[in-house]
């Protein structure tokens, strides 16, 4: 499904409109390339095609990376529909400008880092991020654009660090390697469909000269290394193609030539390009994304390599993917610029200054707070999505001890650690980044420039060096006086000549020498002494008449002393109890609900049954004993909240018989943060509702109305929707959490009631309600505000107070999530069925396939005949109604005979209004009736109207000549 969003969207975590009548959607993208969505929509009276208009946004799901943002950037309209193309939201920065950057020896991080720094504006909110350690040099001498700089070409970041790039809406990552080799082969015969493969000899290259321009330690002058390598296959090729490398971080020739030979052997420089596009069935559970290495297998083409997933087409309505191209290399983009790095450094330092530097800092500190928030978002989701899951799994399957466990002081701690060691495993992954603003390592970083390309530091004026640094790494500092942050420090011979006097040696301190346990078996329940005969160091035997164990600890220290503790009782002796009964659990599979086709194996089978406690170890064959649940039968999950106003805040409610009085309670225990205290002010029956919601607009749909309840006094009232989802249920003083599900099938009314089930209500009695949800399904998840509620928060709150609280939110829903999904895996009759149900599932898996393939074959034979039937019932009406058997023969035309054509053995004739107009019979046509409009022939001679004048009858001799 796709969804219109306005164009100043800043997040994807909200739908937009529905684009329903979408015809098809394509997204399309290779591995540090292109990342375009392309769709056509229909021309319709809904008119909705007109809103298709450039620079808004399209939300998409995209393969691995989820909802993605599209930017509109070509719509052209058709005859019948509209065909959009749109960009990846990353596009909006590629034509930003960046002023020069300097990177010696540094990370991709790093440079990552100068690259935000160096923007002309600031990028938010888009950040960047990176998993490479390894260190390189990039340097730039001209404002270029962002996409230039980022990812344009081997000369780029993205090609300098040979990283594979991941866009995920507003975030960059570069990562070391993207994808893996997850054992999947695509074969011919098997699921291969399609097969291009393209091989060009355009990019071949068997002859390089490297060079490397680096400054020797203690030299003045730039030394330049050259060094000329050959393919060992350019011998195979009539013609010697050749190309330019340099790399400023070898400083011998040897070195050099080795790393330009491996452009052969690593790189395959030399050897023709193969690309491969294929098209796949499904490939039975295997998985590729993009960067993973497959398998391919073509017999035809005698193929047999690994290759890997540059790139893939996507259909984002059926959410498949329908191609992947392979190949051997990841391609960059086109030709970026790297300057020499003496002078990127020199027109640094030219340029540094204080305001600068704390500008950068500040840039780079937004970027990390955006890579965090982002990280952390993504993490809370997947987990909470995962929890959900389990949550109504656990659920179905009626394990209340896990429902019990969530709401425990146990699950709340145990929640409490779990994010815990979730915020603390986000603040380690990106310890490096914190590392670089506490200690200001941009300006770390120039000051490593400086080191690279100069070896001393000269007091102006004079020629003597103050700082210098030899190839060894040692620094020497030729001063009188060195301080740190304005402390004087001291040399190494003013340190040698300080004297230390030891102090006087202190008394011997007093330690434990011995620990002692005395055990002693009495009758006596109380009265016990340490001068109580009968104690020993061994435990005694208890028995039915001496069943009390006592105990004490006796404490000898190093100094004579020693204490003794209280003898305390620390066993009793128990009675033998009654033999146990041994009780079993049975399984059994069936056919249906009712137990029909019961056998101990779950092949072939779609029902599973269950019975507890039962006396004997061989299980039952009668289908009445055992509780049957359908393998296929899912629970129906929500989530999203209707009603607006959740809190209750402003939401007004309607008295039924008694009457009653709204206050607001602010409650630190409610996830919207307050209560509503409703009063009673006139005693009567009843109660008080409100509508919430139109379920006119859900006829049909099961939804789940939940809401937190607890009264001044013990009652039993009728909770929910007067559309068949009310609840009897019975209020304490404590919190209570009431579930409602029921499938709207009304619309006669459509209030949410809270009223008493007898009985009558006293002035002064007092109902509080908090959180209240509705949503889609027939299971009740975590509450939260609805769309509206969030686009108030957002509206109405700092960025930063809204995003805790939503924070504080997430938590607890994680959490209570989390630790249900804990206490269910406790439950033994879950495990069990999770068990039961992988083998059928492996041991169906040949029925089902086999199912399926005979479904497409019954599915194309039934409408081929449909096909047969609608041609032959058009034949068929059409002889009904124009061809009959007449006295004579056979005729054609109107039923009631004014029209018509009669064919007999004798011959033909037609007959229009009741009378013959001509015959053919023995080779002659007699007309007896006919108007000619224009001319008549007879042999030669042709009769027509005169041209001059109609009324004139000419005839005309026509030699064939003429």
């Amino acid at each position: 499904m796709l969804f219109l969003l306005d164009g100043q969207t800043k997040t994807p975590k909200w739908n937009g409109f529905p684009l329903h009548e979408t015809l098809s959607a394509e997204v399309e993208e290779t591995l540090n390339g292109d990342f375009t969505l392309q769709f056509d929509y229909p021309i319709t009276d809904s008119g909705i095609y007109k809103e298709l208009v450039t620079d808004k946004l399209i939300l998409c799901p995209v393969p691995y990376v989820k909802k993605q943002l599209f930017r509109i950037k070509k719509p052209v309209e058709e005859n019948d529909r509209v065909r959009v193309t749109c960009q990846h939201i990353t596009d909006d920065i590629m034509r930003r400008s960046i002023l020069p950057v300097s990177n010696q020896n540094v990370t991709c991080q790093s440079a990552l880092g100068q690259l935000i720094s160096k923007a002309k504006r600031d990028i938010a909110p888009f950040s960047f991020d990176s998993d490479i350690t390894k260190k390189r040099s990039f340097n730039t001498t001209e404002t270029a654009t962002l996409y230039q700089v980022l990812m344009d070409g081997k000369h780029s970041i993205l090609g300098t660090w040979e990283g594979e790039l991941v866009r995920d809406n507003f975030l960059f990552t570069i990562k070391e390697h993207r994808g893996k080799n997850r054992g999947v082969v695509i074969s011919t015969h098997h699921n291969l469909e399609k097969f291009d493969r393209t091989r060009s000899s355009q990019s071949i290259v068997t002859r390089i000269y490297a060079s490397s321009i680096f400054k020797p330690e203690g030299e003045k002058e730039e030394k330049t290394l050259s060094v000329m390598v050959e393919s060992p296959l350019i011998h195979q090729y009539p013609y010697v193609h050749e190309a330019e490398y340099e790399n400023n971080n070898l400083h011998t020739e040897e070195e050099l030539r080795q790393w330009a030979m491996a452009k052969f052997s690593n790189d395959h420089l030399d050897q023709v390009s193969e690309v491969i596009e294929i098209e796949a069935f499904e490939l039975d559970g295997q998985e590729v994304q993009l960067g993973d290495e497959v398998t391919l297998k073509s017999r035809l083409h005698q193929v047999d390599v690994v290759k890997r997933a540059v790139g893939y087409r996507f259909n984002a309505l059926t959410e498949q993917i329908t191609s992947i191209s392979f190949d051997d290399t990841v391609a960059f983009g086109g030709q970026g610029v790297s300057g020499n790095p003496i002078s990127s450094v020199a027109n640094e330092l030219l340029t540094l200054n204080d305001g600068k530097i704390q500008r950068q800092i500040e840039r780079e500190r937004a970027n990390l707070s955006r890579v965090l928030d982002f990280n952390m978002s993504r993490v809370n989701k997947d987990v909470e999505d995962g929890i959900e899951r389990a949550k109504a799994e656990a659920i179905r399957s009626g394990n209340q001890a896990a429902v019990d466990y969530l709401s425990s002081e146990a699950a709340e701690i145990r929640f409490a650690a779990i994010q815990k060691a979730k915020i603390d495993e986000l603040t380690v992954s990106n310890s490096a980044w914190m590392r670089r603003l506490v200690s200001h390592q941009v300006l770390t970083e120039y000051l490593n420039a400086i080191e690279v390309n100069a070896n001393k530091v000269v007091i102006p004026g004079s020629h003597k060096p103050v700082f210098s640094l030899d190839s060894n790494g040692n620094i020497s500092i030729d001063t009188p006086l060195l301080k740190v942050r304005g402390e004087e420090l001291a040399t190494k011979s003013q340190l040698s000549k300080l004297s230390l006097t030891p102090g006087p040696k202190g008394d011997k301190g007093v330690s434990i020498s011995q620990i002692e346990e005395y055990y002693l078996a009495s009758n006596q329940k109380t009265g016990v002494l340490t001068s109580t005969s009968g104690w020993s160091k061994t435990i005694p035997v208890l028995t039915d008449t001496i069943k009390y164990l006592w105990n004490y600890k006796r404490t000898v220290f190093t100094d004579g002393n020693e204490t003794s503790t209280t003898p305390v009782v620390i066993g009793v002796y128990g009675n033998k109890g009654d033999t146990g009964q041994t009780l079993y659990t049975w399984k059994m599979y069936a056919d249906s609900e009712k137990g029909e086709g019961v056998s101990p194996s779950p092949k072939g089978k779609r029902y599973f049954g269950l019975a507890v406690n039962r006396p004997t170890a061989t299980p039952s064959t009668n289908p009445s004993d055992y509780t049957w649940s359908s393998f296929f039968e899912g629970t129906v999950l929500g989530g999203r909240n209707y009603i607006d106003d959740y809190a209750m805040r402003e939401t007004s409610f309607t008295n039924l018989q008694s009457e009653w009085r709204k206050e607001i309670v602010e409650d630190s225990t409610s996830v919207s943060g307050i209560s509503i205290k409703m009063t009673c002010t006139k005693a009567g029956s009843g109660g008080f509702k409100r509508d919430f919601f139109d379920l006119r607009t859900r006829i049909g749909q099961t939804m789940t109305f939940s809401v937190e309840l607890k009264a001044s006094r013990a009652v039993s009232m009728m909770i929910g929707s007067e559309l068949g989802g009310t609840k009897p249920v019975s209020l304490t003083a404590n919190w209570e959490r009431v579930v409602s599900s029921w499938k709207v099938s009304s619309n006669s009314t459509w209030s949410f009631v809270f009223t008493l089930s007898s009985g009558a209500w006293a002035q002064g009695d007092v109902v509080w309600l908090r959180n209240v949800q509705l949503e889609d399904g027939n299971v009740a998840t975590a509450p939260g505000p609805s769309l509206a509620d969030l686009m108030k928060q957002i509206d109405g709150k700092a960025d930063q107070s809204f995003m805790k609280q939503q924070l504080d939110i997430l938590t607890e829903k994680t959490e209570s999530i989390r630790v249900d999904m804990e206490a269910r895996a406790l439950a033994s009759e879950v495990s069990d069925w999770l068990k039961t149900y992988k083998e059928f599932e492996k041991s169906n898996k040949e029925t089902l396939t086999k199912f399926n393939q005979d479904f497409v074959t019954n599915t194309q034979r039934i409408a081929a005949i449909e096909a047969d039937l609608k041609s032959n019932a058009l034949l068929l009406q059409f002889v009904n109604t124009y061809l009959r058997a007449g006295d004579n023969g056979v005729i054609i035309g109107k039923k009631d005979n004014s029209e018509f054509i009669e064919l007999t053995p004798q011959g033909m004739m037609i007959k229009s209004a009741g009378n013959a107009v001509m015959t053919v019979t023995s080779g002659v046509i007699k007309i007896h009736h006919g108007v000619f409009v224009e001319t008549l022939q007879v042999g030669y001679y042709r009769l027509e109207a005169a041209r001059h004048n109609p009324k004139h009858l000419v005839c005309r001799f026509i030699d064939s000549k003429t």
